[in-house]
Protein backbone atom coordinates (compact mmCIF):
# COMPACT_ATOMS: atom_id res chain seq x y z
CA UNK A 1 0.00 0.00 0.00
CA UNK A 2 1.46 3.31 -1.17
CA UNK A 3 0.23 6.89 -0.87
CA UNK A 4 2.59 9.81 -1.48
CA UNK A 5 5.65 8.82 -3.55
CA UNK A 6 7.60 11.99 -4.34
CA UNK A 7 10.85 13.92 -3.89
CA UNK A 8 10.36 15.28 -0.36
CA UNK A 9 13.73 16.71 0.64
CA UNK A 10 13.91 20.30 -0.51
CA UNK A 11 10.26 20.35 -1.58
CA UNK A 12 7.65 22.88 -0.50
CA UNK A 13 6.22 20.35 1.99
CA UNK A 14 9.12 18.19 3.23
CA UNK A 15 7.14 17.06 6.30
CA UNK A 16 4.47 15.30 4.21
CA UNK A 17 4.56 11.65 5.29
CA UNK A 18 5.49 9.95 2.06
CA UNK A 19 8.09 7.78 0.40
CA UNK A 20 11.10 9.36 -1.28
CA UNK A 21 11.71 8.31 -4.90
CA UNK A 22 14.99 6.64 -3.95
CA UNK A 23 13.18 4.62 -1.29
CA UNK A 24 10.58 3.53 -3.82
CA UNK A 25 13.33 2.48 -6.25
CA UNK A 26 15.01 0.43 -3.50
CA UNK A 27 11.75 -1.37 -2.79
CA UNK A 28 11.21 -2.11 -6.47
CA UNK A 29 14.78 -3.43 -6.71
CA UNK A 30 14.13 -5.68 -3.72
CA UNK A 31 10.88 -7.00 -5.20
CA UNK A 32 12.57 -7.61 -8.56
CA UNK A 33 15.33 -9.67 -6.92
CA UNK A 34 13.45 -11.43 -4.12
CA UNK A 35 9.74 -11.55 -4.89
CA UNK A 36 7.32 -12.05 -7.77
CA UNK A 37 5.41 -8.88 -8.62
CA UNK A 38 2.05 -9.99 -10.01
CA UNK A 39 -0.53 -8.17 -12.10
CA UNK A 40 -4.06 -7.25 -11.11
CA UNK A 41 -5.27 -9.80 -13.67
CA UNK A 42 -3.21 -12.47 -11.90
CA UNK A 43 -4.84 -11.54 -8.58
CA UNK A 44 -8.37 -11.54 -10.02
CA UNK A 45 -7.81 -14.87 -11.76
CA UNK A 46 -6.37 -16.36 -8.57
CA UNK A 47 -9.51 -15.38 -6.66
CA UNK A 48 -11.60 -17.10 -9.33
CA UNK A 49 -9.47 -20.22 -8.99
CA UNK A 50 -8.14 -19.86 -12.54
CA UNK A 51 -4.53 -19.04 -11.65
CA UNK A 52 -2.08 -20.02 -8.93
CA UNK A 53 -0.02 -17.15 -7.59
CA UNK A 54 3.74 -17.80 -7.36
CA UNK A 55 5.50 -18.02 -4.02
CA UNK A 56 6.38 -14.57 -2.68
CA UNK A 57 3.75 -12.83 -4.79
CA UNK A 58 3.55 -9.04 -4.36
CA UNK A 59 0.76 -6.85 -5.71
CA UNK A 60 1.45 -3.09 -5.75
CA UNK A 61 -1.45 -0.76 -4.85
CA UNK A 62 -1.56 3.04 -4.79
CA UNK A 63 -4.22 4.98 -2.90
CA UNK A 64 -5.79 8.45 -3.34
CA UNK A 65 -4.96 9.25 -6.97
CA UNK A 66 -2.03 11.60 -6.42
CA UNK A 67 -0.19 13.30 -9.28
CA UNK A 68 2.86 11.52 -7.85
CA UNK A 69 1.51 8.30 -9.32
CA UNK A 70 1.63 9.37 -12.94
CA UNK A 71 4.73 11.59 -12.64
CA UNK A 72 6.98 9.23 -10.66
CA UNK A 73 5.33 5.86 -9.99
CA UNK A 74 4.04 4.78 -13.40
CA UNK A 75 7.32 5.47 -15.28
CA UNK A 76 9.24 3.39 -12.73
CA UNK A 77 6.72 0.56 -12.86
CA UNK A 78 7.05 0.53 -16.64
CA UNK A 79 10.84 0.53 -16.35
CA UNK A 80 10.74 -2.58 -14.15
CA UNK A 81 7.94 -4.21 -16.12
CA UNK A 82 5.64 -4.16 -13.07
CA UNK A 83 1.89 -3.72 -12.89
CA UNK A 84 0.04 -1.67 -10.29
CA UNK A 85 -3.50 -0.81 -9.23
CA UNK A 86 -4.51 2.81 -8.55
CA UNK A 87 -7.40 3.98 -6.38
CA UNK A 88 -8.33 7.64 -6.93
CA UNK A 89 -11.21 9.42 -5.19
CA UNK A 90 -13.72 10.48 -7.83
CA UNK A 91 -14.53 13.94 -6.39
CA UNK A 92 -10.85 14.82 -6.82
CA UNK A 93 -10.62 14.12 -10.54
CA UNK A 94 -14.26 14.84 -11.46
CA UNK A 95 -14.71 18.05 -9.42
CA UNK A 96 -11.15 19.18 -8.59
CA UNK A 97 -12.00 19.13 -4.89
CA UNK A 98 -9.35 18.74 -2.21
CA UNK A 99 -10.21 16.06 0.31
CA UNK A 100 -10.45 16.73 4.02
CA UNK A 101 -7.79 14.05 4.58
CA UNK A 102 -5.37 15.99 2.36
CA UNK A 103 -6.21 19.32 3.96
CA UNK A 104 -5.17 17.67 7.21
CA UNK A 105 -1.93 16.38 5.68
CA UNK A 106 -0.99 19.82 4.38
CA UNK A 107 -1.88 21.47 7.69
CA UNK A 108 0.28 18.91 9.51
CA UNK A 109 3.14 19.59 7.11
CA UNK A 110 2.88 23.34 7.72
CA UNK A 111 2.67 23.63 11.53
CA UNK A 112 5.59 23.99 13.90
CA UNK A 113 4.50 21.31 16.38
CA UNK A 114 1.68 18.90 17.16
CA UNK A 115 0.99 20.92 20.32
CA UNK A 116 0.29 24.06 18.28
CA UNK A 117 -1.87 21.90 16.03
CA UNK A 118 -4.11 20.80 18.90
CA UNK A 119 -4.25 24.31 20.32
CA UNK A 120 -5.46 25.59 16.94
CA UNK A 121 -8.20 22.96 16.89
CA UNK A 122 -9.21 23.82 20.46
CA UNK A 123 -9.46 27.51 19.59
CA UNK A 124 -11.65 26.78 16.57
CA UNK A 125 -13.95 24.52 18.60
CA UNK A 126 -14.32 27.07 21.39
CA UNK A 127 -15.21 29.72 18.80
CA UNK A 128 -18.26 27.71 17.68
CA UNK A 129 -19.53 26.98 21.18
CA UNK A 130 -17.71 23.94 22.54
CA UNK A 131 -16.70 24.06 26.22
CA UNK A 132 -13.64 22.84 28.11
CA UNK A 133 -15.75 19.94 29.38
CA UNK A 134 -16.68 19.02 25.78
CA UNK A 135 -13.01 19.08 24.82
CA UNK A 136 -12.07 16.85 27.76
CA UNK A 137 -14.81 14.37 26.85
CA UNK A 138 -13.56 14.13 23.27
CA UNK A 139 -9.97 13.71 24.44
CA UNK A 140 -10.89 10.86 26.79
CA UNK A 141 -13.25 9.08 24.40
CA UNK A 142 -11.10 8.95 21.26
CA UNK A 143 -8.61 6.11 20.84
CA UNK A 144 -5.30 7.86 20.22
CA UNK A 145 -3.14 4.79 19.58
CA UNK A 146 -1.38 4.86 16.22
CA UNK A 147 1.52 3.12 14.53
CA UNK A 148 2.85 6.31 12.96
CA UNK A 149 1.39 9.38 14.73
CA UNK A 150 1.66 11.08 18.12
CA UNK A 151 -1.38 11.29 20.42
CA UNK A 152 -1.93 14.95 19.51
CA UNK A 153 -1.73 14.25 15.79
CA UNK A 154 -4.04 11.24 15.80
CA UNK A 155 -6.55 13.14 17.97
CA UNK A 156 -6.52 16.04 15.49
CA UNK A 157 -7.02 13.62 12.58
CA UNK A 158 -9.86 11.67 14.19
CA UNK A 159 -11.72 14.81 15.23
CA UNK A 160 -11.56 16.31 11.74
CA UNK A 161 -11.91 13.08 9.78
CA UNK A 162 -14.80 11.56 11.68
CA UNK A 163 -15.86 12.59 15.19
CA UNK A 164 -17.11 16.16 14.84
CA UNK A 165 -20.31 16.76 12.80
CA UNK A 166 -19.53 17.05 9.08
CA UNK A 167 -20.51 20.73 8.72
CA UNK A 168 -18.31 21.68 11.70
CA UNK A 169 -15.38 19.62 10.41
CA UNK A 170 -15.57 21.29 7.04
CA UNK A 171 -15.76 24.79 8.52
CA UNK A 172 -12.87 24.24 10.92
CA UNK A 173 -10.69 22.63 8.26
CA UNK A 174 -11.36 25.45 5.80
CA UNK A 175 -10.37 28.00 8.44
CA UNK A 176 -7.22 26.15 9.48
CA UNK A 177 -6.18 25.49 5.89
CA UNK A 178 -6.48 29.19 5.07
CA UNK A 179 -4.60 30.30 8.21
CA UNK A 180 -1.86 27.67 8.25
CA UNK A 181 -1.28 26.52 4.66
CA UNK A 182 -2.02 29.96 3.21
CA UNK A 183 -2.92 28.69 -0.25
CA UNK A 184 -6.20 28.29 -2.11
CA UNK A 185 -7.79 24.87 -1.94
CA UNK A 186 -8.29 24.91 -5.72
CA UNK A 187 -4.59 25.50 -6.41
CA UNK A 188 -3.50 22.70 -4.10
CA UNK A 189 -6.07 20.29 -5.57
CA UNK A 190 -4.92 21.11 -9.11
CA UNK A 191 -1.33 20.13 -8.36
CA UNK A 192 -2.08 17.29 -5.94
CA UNK A 193 -4.33 14.89 -7.86
CA UNK A 194 -4.33 13.14 -11.20
CA UNK A 195 -6.84 14.53 -13.67
CA UNK A 196 -9.39 12.51 -15.60
CA UNK A 197 -7.07 12.56 -18.61
CA UNK A 198 -4.17 11.33 -16.45
CA UNK A 199 -6.27 8.38 -15.30
CA UNK A 200 -7.40 7.58 -18.83
CA UNK A 201 -3.73 7.57 -19.82
CA UNK A 202 -2.88 5.13 -17.01
CA UNK A 203 -5.78 2.90 -18.03
CA UNK A 204 -4.62 2.87 -21.65
CA UNK A 205 -1.16 1.82 -20.47
CA UNK A 206 -2.77 -1.25 -18.91
CA UNK A 207 -2.81 -0.21 -15.25
CA UNK A 208 -5.93 -0.91 -13.19
CA UNK A 209 -8.03 1.98 -11.89
CA UNK A 210 -10.33 1.10 -8.98
CA UNK A 211 -12.70 2.85 -6.57
CA UNK A 212 -11.73 4.72 -3.43
CA UNK A 213 -15.29 6.13 -3.08
CA UNK A 214 -16.44 9.58 -4.16
CA UNK A 215 -15.36 11.69 -1.17
CA UNK A 216 -13.07 9.52 1.01
CA UNK A 217 -15.28 9.33 4.09
CA UNK A 218 -15.21 6.58 6.73
CA UNK A 219 -17.79 4.17 5.27
CA UNK A 220 -18.45 2.58 8.66
CA UNK A 221 -19.53 6.01 9.97
CA UNK A 222 -22.17 6.40 7.22
CA UNK A 223 -25.69 5.07 6.83
CA UNK A 224 -26.29 2.29 4.33
CA UNK A 225 -27.84 4.74 1.85
CA UNK A 226 -24.90 7.15 2.22
CA UNK A 227 -22.52 4.29 1.53
CA UNK A 228 -24.47 3.33 -1.58
CA UNK A 229 -24.26 6.93 -2.80
CA UNK A 230 -20.49 7.08 -2.19
CA UNK A 231 -19.93 3.85 -4.11
CA UNK A 232 -22.38 4.48 -6.96
CA UNK A 233 -21.04 7.99 -7.58
CA UNK A 234 -17.48 6.69 -7.73
CA UNK A 235 -18.45 3.91 -10.15
CA UNK A 236 -20.20 6.36 -12.48
CA UNK A 237 -17.02 8.44 -12.61
CA UNK A 238 -14.88 5.32 -12.98
CA UNK A 239 -16.91 4.22 -16.01
CA UNK A 240 -15.83 7.41 -17.80
CA UNK A 241 -12.20 6.41 -17.21
CA UNK A 242 -12.46 2.74 -18.10
CA UNK A 243 -15.50 2.55 -20.35
CA UNK A 244 -16.84 -0.21 -18.11
CA UNK A 245 -16.64 -1.34 -14.50
CA UNK A 246 -16.28 -5.10 -14.87
CA UNK A 247 -14.16 -6.79 -12.19
CA UNK A 248 -13.99 -3.50 -10.29
CA UNK A 249 -12.01 -3.28 -7.05
CA UNK A 250 -12.79 -1.31 -3.89
CA UNK A 251 -10.19 0.26 -1.62
CA UNK A 252 -11.69 1.40 1.71
CA UNK A 253 -10.85 4.98 2.79
CA UNK A 254 -9.03 4.79 6.13
CA UNK A 255 -9.72 1.03 6.01
CA UNK A 256 -13.23 1.68 7.34
CA UNK A 257 -16.12 -0.63 6.44
CA UNK A 258 -18.90 -2.66 8.07
CA UNK A 259 -21.42 -5.38 7.21
CA UNK A 260 -23.48 -2.93 5.17
CA UNK A 261 -20.43 -2.20 3.06
CA UNK A 262 -19.79 -5.87 2.42
CA UNK A 263 -23.37 -6.54 1.32
CA UNK A 264 -23.39 -3.48 -0.95
CA UNK A 265 -20.15 -4.59 -2.64
CA UNK A 266 -21.55 -8.07 -3.14
CA UNK A 267 -24.76 -6.68 -4.68
CA UNK A 268 -22.73 -4.52 -7.07
CA UNK A 269 -20.48 -7.39 -8.19
CA UNK A 270 -17.28 -6.02 -6.71
CA UNK A 271 -14.39 -8.35 -7.52
CA UNK A 272 -12.41 -7.75 -4.31
CA UNK A 273 -11.73 -5.10 -1.70
CA UNK A 274 -8.65 -3.90 0.17
CA UNK A 275 -8.38 -2.95 3.84
CA UNK A 276 -5.58 -1.27 5.78
CA UNK A 277 -5.24 -4.27 8.11
CA UNK A 278 -1.56 -5.05 8.32
CA UNK A 279 -0.39 -8.37 6.94
CA UNK A 280 -0.32 -10.70 3.97
CA UNK A 281 -3.50 -11.21 1.97
CA UNK A 282 -4.53 -14.84 2.21
CA UNK A 283 -7.04 -15.88 -0.44
CA UNK A 284 -7.81 -19.14 1.35
CA UNK A 285 -8.69 -17.73 4.78
CA UNK A 286 -9.85 -14.14 4.14
CA UNK A 287 -13.11 -12.83 2.73
CA UNK A 288 -12.40 -11.40 -0.73
CA UNK A 289 -13.71 -8.05 0.55
CA UNK A 290 -11.33 -8.00 3.53
CA UNK A 291 -7.83 -8.52 2.16
CA UNK A 292 -4.88 -7.32 4.27
CA UNK A 293 -2.12 -5.09 2.97
CA UNK A 294 1.34 -4.12 4.13
CA UNK A 295 2.14 -0.41 4.20
CA UNK A 296 5.28 0.86 2.51
CA UNK A 297 6.40 1.95 6.01
CA UNK A 298 6.44 -1.70 7.04
CA UNK A 299 9.48 -2.21 4.82
CA UNK A 300 12.94 -1.02 5.91
CA UNK A 301 13.96 2.25 4.31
Amino acid sequence: MYHYVRPLIGSRYPKIKGLEIDGFKRQLEFFASNRSVVSTSDVLNAIKGEFKLPKGAVWLTFDDGYKDHIEYVAPLLEKYGFDGAFFPVSDCYAKNQILDVNKIHYILASVESDESLVNSLKSEMFSIGYSHADWDNFWLSIDKTSRFDSENTIFFKRMLQRDLPLSQRQKILANLFEKIVERSEYDVASELYMSESDLISLHKKGFTIGSHTSSHRWLNALSRQEQISEIETSLSALKKIRGEVNDWIMCYPYGGYNNDTLSILNAKNCALALTTKVGTANFLSQNKYEFNRNDTNDFPQ
